[in-house]
C-alpha cells in the first residue's frame, strides 16, 4: 500500500475483556509510526481489560463508526473478542472494509470476529488456538499471517510483530524498520 505515514487513519475497536498487551502494543507502534489511531470503545468511558488494566478509548464507537480508516484492527483476549464478534456495529465496520478493499487486522482470539463478519473465506489466517473452532474455519500454527488484505496474527506473544506487519503492509518496509529499530530487539 506504501502510503505517507501521515495520512494513515487506523481505528481499534475496543471491547472489555481485551487482551491489553495486545491492545496497547498495537496502538503503541501504530502511533510510532506515525498513523493516527482511534480507540473507540464499544460502550461509553474507560475499558477493564482482561487483566483488569482500565484504558480510556479516545472515542466512543458510535461516534465513528461511519468514517473510512485505511485499516481496522482488532485486539484479541476474552471475552474482548466475543464481544467485537457480537456487536452489529463492529460488523458492519468490518464488512465495509473488506468491501472496500482496504487493511483489516486481527489478533489472537479476535479472527473470530472477522469470521463473524464473513470475511475470512477462503483465507489463510492464524489464531489463538481454538478461537475459529465454532466458526469451521482452521487456522495456521504460523506466527502472523498475512493474506490479501487480512493480517492475522496468533497471540500475545507475537504483538509486536503483528504491528510490525501491519506498518509494513501500509507504509512500507522503510516504516517498519524505523519503528523496529529503535525498540532494540
Amino acid at each position: 500500500m506504501n502510503i505517507d505515514p501521515d495520512q494513515i487513519r487506523v481505528l481499534v475497536p475496543l471491547a472489555p475483556g481485551a487482551e491489553e498487551l495486545e491492545a496497547v502494543t498495537i496502538i503503541d507502534l501504530l502511533r510510532r509510526a506515525g498513523f493516527t489511531v482511534v480507540v473507540a470503545g464499544l460502550e461509553p468511558g474507560p475499558v477493564t481489560c482482561s487483566r483488569k488494566t482500565v484504558i480510556l478509548p479516545d472515542r466512543e464507537l458510535d461516534d465513528v463508526v461511519d468514517e473510512d480508516f485505511h485499516l481496522v484492527v482488532l485486539p484479541g483476549g476474552l471475552p474482548g473478542a466475543d464481544h467485537l464478534r457480537d456487536d452489529a456495529r463492529v460488523r458492519s465496520v468490518v464488512r465495509r472494509q473488506s468491501d472496500a478493499g482496504r487493511l483489516l487486522g486481527a489478533i489472537c482470539a479476535a479472527p473470530k470476529a472477522l469470521a463473524g463478519a464473513g470475511v475470512l473465506e477462503g483465507r489463510r489466517v492464524t489464531a489463538y488456538t481454538g478461537a475459529l473452532d465454532a466458526s469451521g474455519l482452521s487456522s495456521t500454527a504460523t506466527p502472523v499471517e498475512v493474506d490479501g488484505g487480512v493480517v492475522t496474527g496468533r497471540g500475545p506473544g507475537v504483538a509486536i510483530d503483528f504491528a510490525l506487519t501491519l506498518i509494513e503492509q501500509l507504509a512500507g518496509p522503510d516504516a517498519r524498520r524505523d519503528v523496529e529499530e529503535p525498540l532494540l530487539r
